[in-house]
């Protein structure tokens, strides 16, 4: 059901145009970069240099960019988890969710701060509560 809930919101499109835009932004900064600094960097051809620049900057330009964008998927999930709960019953739901977390070993609770940086699906504590589930600490 909470797959289903990605496909009835359109999360993959969604997903698909966010990337879309992050390539855009990336290629139009290197793309328009003085060719004096591809020159001072010693590479001579210019296609070379904005490939080499995508590869050594990029990761640090998407470093600013990804909060933003596991923000956005984390509120997907919250509302996949929704749709995928009304379809049965959220018991069923956290019964999966806590089947899957004790299977794959994931830690189900992160600092905030890690989570707003690195995490594109909420933590399984808090998925937990949002369905209605008590945790105890």
């Amino acid at each position: 059901g909470h797959e289903l809930g990605h496909f009835k919101h359109g999360d993959m499109y969604k997903n698909i145009v966010i990337s879309g835009l992050m390539l855009f932004v990336l290629f139009f900064i290197f793309g328009n970069l003085p060719a004096s600094i591809y020159y001072d960097l010693g590479v001579k051809e210019e296609p070379y240099a904005l490939i080499s620049l995508l590869l050594l900057l990029g990761s640090s330009i998407l470093f600013f960019i990804m909060p933003l964008v596991s923000f956005i998927s984390r509120k997907n999930e919250y509302r996949a988890d929704q749709f995928g709960s009304s379809l049965s019953s959220s018991k069923d739901l956290v019964e999966a969710l806590l089947k899957l977390s004790g299977e794959n070993k994931s830690f189900p609770k992160s600092h905030p701060i890690y989570v707003f940086f690195y995490y594109s699906h909420p933590p399984l504590v808090e998925r937990l509560k949002e369905l209605g589930y008590r945790v105890e600490s």
